[in-house]
């Protein structure tokens, strides 16, 4: 069985263990990480797990990282033929044309946002004339989604830039509102056809999954990824947990390649 994991981030060596601690400390996590963040490591668990393909992203925490994170980005993916590069951008970065334009020329299609921690809400208006130049020629978005202490990433948030740029596909990862399965929430999601989820984040840690399989089974079945969270889940251990879910053969195909692969047509998967 072929599979994409949609959903991981990357470090430079000598920084992926403190990057990864402070993020599991940040989101209070309940065990600690499952790896941290190198290169050489997620090369390692997707050949020891089978996995095929990652999207591989780090978000850029000011606006002077951009440049620097994407042609790290893209350096490591020209070493790894396992990987797909997915570039960053800041609110407060004001070259975003010509770096979107240098993101398409070198093979980079897509945008990764973390409000969290980044220090601005998904719906910064700042953003819009970046996601009008995405829409324009055709990249996609993928944002972290959620996080209960503050309204930064909320569902209602993605619900106004994918309805403001409707040709814009959205990833709002975490089945669309992490820590927050209220699906009176994230019902508006699952209803725009620009927007599409990854279930990285959602079934590792919670005892009772009927309601994440509602809100999973709510989305369309083309729109959704599997996505591992690498590095503070494993991505082996995430597809298991996958595998265990008892979903239809074809959906579960579906999730694990079929849909990214034909969302991510900018080439042969």
């Amino acid at each position: 069985m072929r599979v994409i994991d949609a959903h991981t981030h990357i470090f430079p060596e000598k920084i992926s263990a403190k990057a990864t601690i402070a993020t599991a400390e940040y989101f209070d996590l309940p065990e600690p990480p499952n790896h941290y963040g190198s290169v050489r490591e997620l090369v390692e668990v997707l050949d020891e797990a089978g996995i095929e393909y990652a999207m591989v992203f780090s978000a850029a925490t000011n606006a002077h990282q951009v440049e620097h994170i994407n042609r790290y980005i893209l350096g490591e993916c020209q070493k790894q033929p396992k990987f797909i590069p997915c570039g960053t951008l800041h609110a407060d970065y004001e070259n975003y044309v010509e770096e979107l334009k240098w993101m398409r020329d070198n093979g980079i299609f897509g945008v990764k946002i973390h409000p969290e921690f980044q220090h601005f809400v998904l719906d910064d208006e700042r953003l819009f004339p970046m996601f009008e130049e995405m829409e324009r020629h055709d990249m996609f978005l993928i944002s972290h989604m959620g996080d209960p202490r503050v309204n930064v990433s909320g569902p209602e948030r993605m619900v106004r830039v994918a309805a403001t740029f409707p040709k814009l596909r959205c990833i709002g990862a975490h089945l669309g509102n992490w820590g927050d399965w209220d699906l009176k929430k994230i019902y508006p999601l699952t209803q725009l056809p620009n927007v599409y989820t990854d279930i990285s984040s959602a079934f590792s840690y919670v005892q009772d999954t009927a309601p994440l399989m509602e809100i999973l089974h709510t989305y369309d079945p083309t729109h959704l990824f599997f996505g591992s969270d690498y590095p503070i889940w494993c991505p082996k251990k995430e597809l298991e947990k996958t595998l265990r879910l008892g979903l239809d053969q074809q959906l579960l195909e579906d999730i694990l390649f079929n849909n990214f692969a034909k969302f991510y047509h900018y080439k042969a998967l």
